[in-house]
């Protein structure tokens, strides 16, 4: 409970919160119309879709600048690969963000801008930072097989990988050796779940894939519960980010 209410007073766990109740909105309306059930429900799990959508903008107002500046602290990161990765995931971050703050000042009256376009902007370069993000992952899975394969050769990591699966032992002994793999690296697989999730998002709302709002909205609310993972376990949270 304690961490729920640390994770509460933080912004970033009230954005996560935010998101988890906004995506799974989404899914219950899409389901609920999908059953023909009473138009005002559905409207109503819609509104509060929009409102949470819109909350969630207020709260991200001026973190592109905060992208901007992790961007330029990434660029001195020793591993050339997650330099690259990580650069340009945050660059493309903060060019999200910057398009999403001027939706957000168009819906509350401020500014009057084409929203359709900026919209597409926006989810442009938020697809390319999920794209950097999914590269990262891959690299460090690449890395850790690696090393858990040097460790085996070398005697250090106990292992015996089966070659072929003949049998149930053989099942459960790579089992094993996958639960292994998993628990000592949680934040790879948790920052993985959630950009493979998300990744969908941006890609449906530009036109390249064609998901329903209720597949977008678990897809989403998967996505949230990885997030706010990372936020209250440090060891689900892959560092550097």
């Amino acid at each position: 409970m304690d961490k729920w209410v640390q994770l509460n007073n933080q912004a970033a766990g009230r954005d996560k919160i935010a998101r988890l109740i906004q995506y799974a909105s989404r899914a219950i309306w899409d389901s609920l119309d999908n059953s023909n059930c009473h138009p005002a429900l559905v409207d109503n799990f819609k509104t509060i879709e929009y409102i949470l959508s819109t909350f969630r903008k207020l709260l991200r107002f001026g973190k592109g600048l905060d992208a901007f500046y992790a961007s330029l602290k990434a660029i001195h990161y020793p591993d050339l690969t997650i330099r690259v990765t990580l650069t340009l995931s945050k660059v493309s971050q903060s060019l999200f963000l910057l398009a999403d703050h001027l939706l957000w000042l168009a819906r509350t009256g401020l500014t009057t801008v084409d929203t359709k376009k900026w919209s597409n902007v926006a989810n442009k370069y938020w697809l390319f930072s999920i794209i950097m993000n999914l590269c990262r992952d891959f690299y460090e899975i690449v890395r850790v097989l690696d090393l858990h394969k040097a460790g085996c050769k070398s005697g250090i990591t106990r292992c015996k990988i089966p070659a072929s699966i003949n049998s149930p032992a053989d099942v459960k002994r790579l089992a094993l050796q996958s639960f292994v793999l998993v628990q000592g690296h949680k934040d790879i697989v948790v920052d993985t779940v959630k950009n493979v999730c998300d990744v969908f998002i941006p890609l449906t709302a530009l036109g390249y894939t064609s998901l329903t709002p209720r597949t977008i909205g678990l897809l989403g609310a998967i996505s949230s519960v990885a997030g706010l993972w990372a936020l209250l376990d440090s060891t689900a949270k892959l560092t550097p980010s």
